[in-house]
């Protein structure tokens, strides 16, 4: 568990520390601190560590310098220096730096100890993963054990959160290109942690935690919108940054009380699965047709839409079988086409001809006219079913 410096910030100011530059990196995440007084220590320095220096070994702006690009590319979140003895000032070469690369350069007098802050540090780290472990299994409990209320409401409201707020669950599922599920859970961490970075301008108002292979957002006191934009902008970032994972996204439906999370999460999941079965089969499938796939994925029953299925496009999936046909194929391509023969040819790159001759027969097969709406629209709904089954 990490935490965002800048709510660290808060509470080793009190040892008169003071930012001094690098103020737009202070989502950036603490997991741990460590002393660094030369550049050969400064190869060991490990991500999300908050360095401390008292400037013992650094004898110019330049070796100071070296550290900081050292820690920067090790990801590292941070730097506290003691000034006052071995560096009297910070030149403007170390404070532009540390300014054009977003890494956050605090001072501190000589006559304050370091092991003194690293202590408060370390208290608090240490108290916020406790905090952190609490919360996470308090949601999970709500989300797969709802009517177990003495395990979760208690514990969730005695951290600040309200049964009566207004909840959405958002996850985002993930899957390795190379199908190798032993990564997820390496990949799930790293993907939680962006996440909480990302997210640091609203950190009260959202909480992540890891569900198995995916990553669980429950965001209170969101508005809808509000929530759709946060995930969309995500999923954009997360494409560019994580090129080696398959993302789905779900978002669920607004609950208002704490004990009904569960239906969010259960909600959510059914809308990846849909986003995972558009992914996987390459369908492009419109915003507006969403509602008709979650109704279709809340039958409990799915031999009852197999059976709406067969009935419907059987026929015509055999027939494609037996005499290695494309009509099925096609009908989803002329639905994609707004059911326009021009359209459909186009995206077959068949001679509209062709593609008239197949709707006749297609309808020959299945004893339909797709200029009823009434046959129009079962097939419709099977073609969909389709990526259901």
């Amino acid at each position: 568990m990490s935490i965002a410096i800048e709510y660290l910030y808060k509470y080793i100011k009190k040892f008169d520390v003071n930012l001094l530059a690098g103020e737009s990196g202070l989502n950036n995440k603490v997991r741990w601190t460590h002393i660094v007084e030369n550049e050969e220590i400064a190869s060991f320095i490990q991500a999300e560590e908050l360095l401390f220096t008292t400037g013992v070994s650094i004898k110019d702006d330049t070796t100071l310098l070296n550290i900081i690009n050292i820690a920067k590319d090790h990801n590292a979140s941070g730097i506290v220096v003691n000034t006052g003895k071995y560096i009297e000032k910070i030149s403007e070469e170390v404070i532009d730096y540390c300014n054009e690369n977003e890494f956050p350069l605090f001072v501190m007098p000589w006559n304050i100890r370091i092991p003194d802050i690293m202590r408060a540090l370390t208290i608090i780290i240490l108290e916020s993963e406790r905090t952190y472990t609490e919360i996470s299994n308090a949601i999970k409990d709500a989300i797969f054990l709802p009517t177990h209320e003495e395990l979760y409401v208690q514990q969730l409201e005695r951290v600040g959160f309200k049964c009566g707020w207004d909840y959405v669950v958002a996850i985002i599922e993930l899957e390795d290109d190379e199908h190798n599920t032993n990564n997820i859970p390496t990949y799930a961490e790293r993907v939680k942690s962006y996440i909480e970075k990302k997210l640091s301008y609203i950190r009260n108002n959202y909480f992540a935690v890891n569900i198995g292979k995916s990553v669980a957002i429950v965001f209170y006191n969101k508005t809808d919108l509000e929530v759709e934009k946060i995930m969309k902008g995500l999923y954009i970032s997360m494409n560019k940054d994580f090129k080696n994972l398959k993302l789905f996204i779900g978002i669920g439906k607004r609950v208002n009380n704490l004990k009904l999370l569960y239906k969010g999460y259960e909600e959510a999941k059914n809308v990846a699965k849909i986003n995972r079965l558009i992914s996987n089969n390459k369908v492009h499938i419109r915003y507006s047709e969403m509602a008709i796939y979650r109704l279709l994925l809340e039958i409990e029953n799915k031999e009852i839409i197999k059976e709406f299925h067969d009935q419907t496009i059987g026929d015509l999936v055999v027939y494609d079988k037996v005499n290695n046909t494309d009509y099925v194929e096609l009908l989803e391509s002329y639905f994609e086409n707004n059911c326009k023969i021009n359209d459909t040819a186009k995206s077959l790159y068949l001679h509209r001809n062709t593609v008239n001759y197949k709707i006749s027969k297609i309808e020959e097969i299945l004893d339909i006219n797709l200029d009823d709406i009434g046959d129009k629209s079962k097939i419709y709904l099977s073609l969909m079913i389709r990526y259901l089954l």
